[in-house]
């Protein structure tokens, strides 16, 4: 029998390794271009495309096409459709004359602003860039013939139809620092008039008008969606990983928001804890003695509110209604609502512990001369506890996941870092799919302890 389920296990996993490997196999055979291209076919639609390129609006900007030539002197194929182009370019040194005289620019760019609205002219960056035009030309005399090599890519978009893929860093060599001299430009934050400093963070319109005389207009660094289907996934999976999580270190928001989320967790679940026994206790007393009958009864409202209400709603009510007036941080005010929330449910898990504990327990301790507290502390609550225990680790777990709706009032926990990245990316899946895999793992986590605890205890029993 075994030797069956073995043999169907193996033949199930050898036909899932074919079909993946057949799909991987014609997924390559795919990715490739239909249509060769010789050399002169490529520089053919190279000169088209930089030719059809929009320029920059200054008359001096647009010497970099005039003295730009790239030449391509080597073809080879991918994997993603995609044609790699090995060239050699001459163009100007534009990045070095422009960021040796951003600051330069930009004074002579506030000046013509400032006498402008004193004089009261509105200026816009248009204008600004009209103005600068002269001045950005005869800086570019100033440029240096340079020359090197670059890689390009034609990318099949169609069968025998090739788009030119320009990359921002593409596009700064064979321009000779196009990009550059504009980052330049945008990192210039003061101006000087009249021999004193003047801050510009504010005045986008400076840097605007400047770069307007530098900038490609309208081109499109968008890499085209090309090759097979897998490649294709892959790609965009890759991208999507990329930007959702290591672009500007944005997994740290998962990671500070899981630390908050345990935090809550752990400060909330030994609150629920304390409150739990102490309620499972004034209950049980009360039903056994007939004593704290008032105590009793603030403890049955409690339980019924508590666990007759969402925990959303409760959250919303502690925090915006009785905490948020008096000033309490929105942490605290989650750590005890959630506590609280526990506290009932503990309280019924821990109650119905001792009084499944058996009455002659209590009675053997009342004969040894024990009272009532000292009969519940030395036998009832240590045989309960061990009971009640697997259930009260199945309780933390609930907490866990219960305690994500703590974003709700601006909380920075798990869910919350998960949004943040979803604001920042506009991409839904992969952040909340991380959420959701942080979530399972740490559960799965507790879930196994919990089994190894039950485990455990059973064998203790024996």
């Amino acid at each position: 029998m075994k030797k069956k389920k073995l043999i169907i296990w193996l033949t199930a996993i050898a036909l899932v390794v074919a079909l993946v490997a057949g799909f991987v196999v014609f997924s390559f055979m795919d990715s490739k271009v239909s249509h060769e291209l010789s050399v002169a076919e490529a520089q053919q639609i190279l000169d088209k495309t930089l030719d059809g390129l929009p320029k920059p609006t200054a008359v001096g900007a647009n010497r970099i096409f005039e003295d730009l030539s790239v030449t391509v002197n080597e073809v080879d194929y991918g994997l993603e459709k995609d044609v790699i182009l090995s060239c050699s370019y001459k163009t100007l040194s534009i990045g070095d004359v422009i960021t040796e005289n951003k600051q330069q620019l930009i004074d002579a760019a506030y000046a013509y602003y400032y006498e402008g609205r004193q004089a009261g002219k509105m200026q816009n960056a248009t204008k600004i860039s009209l103005a600068m035009s002269d001045m950005i030309e005869d800086l570019l005399k100033e440029a240096k013939p340079i020359s090197g090599d670059v890689t390009l890519y034609l990318y099949e978009i169609t069968d025998g139809n090739f788009s030119l893929y320009l990359s921002d860093e593409a596009v700064d060599t064979f321009t000779g620092g196009l990009i550059t001299a504009n980052n330049a430009i945008s990192g210039v934050m003061k101006a000087n008039y009249n021999g004193r400093p003047v801050d510009i963070t504010n005045s986008g319109t400076l840097r605007t008008g400047i770069k307007d005389c530098l900038s490609l207009i309208n081109y499109d660094s968008q890499k085209p969606a090309t090759g097979n289907a897998l490649v294709r996934w892959f790609s965009d999976f890759s991208d999507d990983l990329y930007r959702n999580f290591i672009y500007k270190d944005r997994w740290m928001y998962l990671l500070q928001g899981l630390g908050t989320t345990l935090g809550i967790t752990a400060l909330a679940g030994i609150m629920g804890m304390v409150l739990g026994f102490l309620v499972a206790i004034v209950r049980c007393t009360n039903e056994t003695t007939g004593k704290l009958k008032l105590i009793d009864a603030v403890c049955r409202l409690y339980l019924t509110v508590i666990r007759g209400t969402p925990v959303m709603v409760q959250l919303l009510i502690i925090y915006f209604v009785l905490l948020l007036p008096i000033g309490v941080p929105k942490f605290i005010s989650a750590v005890l609502c959630f506590g609280l929330n526990s506290g009932a449910y503990v309280a019924e898990i821990v109650r119905g512990g001792i009084m499944s504990v058996d009455k002659g327990q209590n009675e053997a301790g009342r004969s040894l001369g024990f009272n009532y507290p000292q009969t519940m502390i030395n036998f009832i609550i240590p045989q309960a506890f061990k009971a009640v225990l697997p259930a009260l680790a199945n309780e933390f777990i609930t907490l866990l996941k219960e305690s994500s709706v703590a974003f709700y009032i601006g909380v920075a926990d798990l869910t919350q870092g998960g949004l943040k990245i979803r604001s920042l990316t506009y991409s839904n899946f992969l952040p909340l799919i991380a959420v959701a895999l942080i979530y399972l793992v740490i559960v799965l986590i507790l879930t196994r302890l919990v089994g190894i605890l039950e485990r455990r205890l059973r064998k203790s029993d024996r």
